[in-house]
C-alpha cells in the first residue's frame, strides 16, 4: 500500500476526485448547520409560547416536546443513512407524530409549525410512496386543525402554504447529511478504484521490466545443463552469463521500486490537509525545511501520509497538529491528534502494519520512529531521520560454497 498509495491521494487531491472533495461539506460542518435550522425553528416557536403562556408548566411541557421533536429529528439525520436501522426510525417516527400533533389541542396555532418536523421526516425514512403519503396527510391534519382554530380561509391558505414549505425545508436540510455520508462514500470508493488501477499499472510495469530477464535466464539455465555432463567450458559461460542477467534484473529491480516511492514532501502536506479538512479535522501544519534528501523525504511524506489515514481510522480527531522541522543533522517530522480513546498501559502504542514497515525504513536510514499515547486522549507519532545521505548497499551475489551450505 505504501507503494501503491499515491495515486489515490492524488485523485482526492487533484483535478479529478479532488476538486468535489474540496467542495464536499464537512460532516461537523453539515451537523452544526441542520442543528441550527432547527433549534432556531424551535427557539422561534417556544418564543411563541411564552408570550401566550405566562405560567411555568405550560411553558416547561413546551419546552421539553420541543426539545425531544429536536432530537429525533436529528437521530432521523443520522439514521436516514443506516438500512439495518428502518425499524428503530419508523418506531421514533411514530413518537415523533404524537409530539407533533398531540399538543395542538392546547397550544393551538402557537404550535401549528411543529408538525413539519414529522411531515419532513416522513419524506426522510419511509419509502418513496408510504413517505409521500404520510407527508400529504399530515399536511391535510394541518390545514384541518387550522381551520377550527380560525373561520378565515385565508389564514388557512396562508398555513398550509407555509407549512407544505417548512415541511420540504425540514427535508431538505435533514438530507444534507445524508448527502455529504454519500457523497464521501463515493469518494472513498473513488480513491480505491484509484488504488486498484495503480496496483496494476505497477504490476504490468513490473512485468515488462522483470519477463524478458527472467525468461533468458530460463533458457539459458536449461542449456547450462544440457551442457553441463559433456561441455563444462561452454556450460560454466552460460552460468555467468545467469548471474550477470540477474544481477542486471535486481538493479533495474531496486531502480523501479525507489524511483516509484519517491514522494514529494510539497505534495504530501497538500494532500493530507485536504483529506482532513473534508473529513471535518483543524489541521494545524507547520513545515520548516529545506533541501532534504530523497529517501528522507520520501520517508517523511510517507509517514504523514500513514498518519492521516490512522487518524481518520483510529481516532475520533477534531484537531491534529502536524509538524516538520529540519535541524543540524536531522530532520524532525510530529503528527499529534487528539480522540486518540482509551491509553493503554505504560502510554506505548502497539503500530500497525504500514506504520511497523515505516519504522523499519527510518531504522535503515540510521533513523527512529516512535508512537505514544499523550495524556488528554491524544496520540503522537514521531520521526527522526538523519539528512546525511546514505548510499543503498547492494547484495553481495557472490557467496563461498560454504555460505550455500554446500
Amino acid at each position: 500500500m505504501a507503494l501503491i498509495g499515491e495515486s489515490a491521494d492524488k485523485q482526492r487531491s487533484g483535478d479529478g476526485a479532488g476538486t468535489s472533495a474540496e467542495r464536499v461539506i464537512p460532516p461537523r460542518l453539515a451537523w452544526t448547520i441542520t442543528a441550527a435550522v432547527f433549534g432556531g425553528q424551535c427557539l422561534a416557536s417556544l418564543g411563541q409560547v411564552l408570550v401566550r403562556y405566562p405560567d411555568l408548566l405550560p411553558r416547561a411541557v413546551a419546552a421539553i416536546c420541543m426539545a425531544s421533536l429536536f432530537t429525533l429529528q436529528m437521530l432521523h439525520c443520522g439514521w436516514a443513512v443506516r438500512p439495518d436501522l428502518f425499524r428503530r426510525t419508523r418506531a421514533t417516527l411514530a413518537v415523533q407524530l404524537v409530539l407533533a400533533f398531540a399538543p395542538l389541542g392546547f397550544y393551538g396555532s402557537t404550535w401549528i409549525a411543529m408538525p413539519a418536523f414529522f411531515a419532513g421526516s416522513a419524506l426522510l425514512v419511509l419509502p418513496g410512496p408510504l413517505g409521500w403519503a404520510a407527508f400529504a396527510g399530515a399536511l391535510a391534519a394541518i390545514t384541518a386543525v387550522q381551520g377550527v382554530l380560525t373561520s378565515d380561509p385565508t389564514v388557512s391558505f396562508y398555513t398550509a402554504v407555509a407549512t407544505t414549505n417548512l415541511s420540504l425545508a425540514v427535508y431538505g436540510v435533514s438530507y444534507l447529511h445524508t448527502a455529504v455520508e454519500r457523497m464521501r462514500s463515493a469518494q472513498d470508493r473513488l480513491a480505491s478504484a484509484a488504488v486498484a488501477r495503480e496496483r496494476l499499472q505497477f504490476s504490468r510495469e513490473l512485468h515488462d521490466l522483470l519477463g524478458h530477464s527472467i525468461s533468458e535466464i530460463i533458457i539459458r539455465a536449461e542449456l547450462a545443463h544440457r551442457l553441463m555432463p559433456h561441455h563444462h567450458d561452454r556450460a560454466q559461460a552460460e552460468l555467468n552469463e545467469i548471474l550477470n542477467i540477474g544481477r542486471q534484473a535486481l538493479s533495474d529491480t531496486r531502480s523501479f521500486c525507489y524511483d516509484y516511492r519517491d514522494l514529494s514532501l510539497d505534495e504530501e502536506c497538500r494532500s493530507v490537509r485536504t483529506a482532513l479538512s473534508s473529513a471535518g479535522v483543524a489541521l494545524d501544519l507547520h513545515t520548516d525545511h529545506r533541501d532534504i534528501p530523497t529517501q528522507a523525504g520520501t520517508l517523511v511524506a510517507t509517514l504523514l501520509r500513514e498518519g492521516a489515514t490512522h487518524v481518520l481510522r483510529h481516532s475520533t480527531a477534531r484537531n491534529c497538529t502536524i509538524t516538520v522541522e529540519q535541524g543540524a543533522g536531522t530532520v524532525t517530522a510530529e503528527i499529534v491528534n487528539d480522540g486518540a480513546g482509551k491509553t493503554p498501559s505504560g502510554g506505548k502504542a502497539p503500530l500497525a502494519e504500514g506504520l511497523q514497515s515505516l519504522a523499519e525504513r527510518a531504522s535503515r536510514l540510521g533513523g527512529t520512529m516512535t508512537a505514544q499515547y499523550l495524556p488528554g486522549r491524544r496520540f503522537r507519532l514521531r520521526l527522526v531521520l538523519p539528512t546525511a545521505k546514505r548510499s543503498r548497499a547492494p547484495l553481495n551475489m557472490r557467496r563461498t560454497p560454504s555460505e550455500l551450505g554446500l
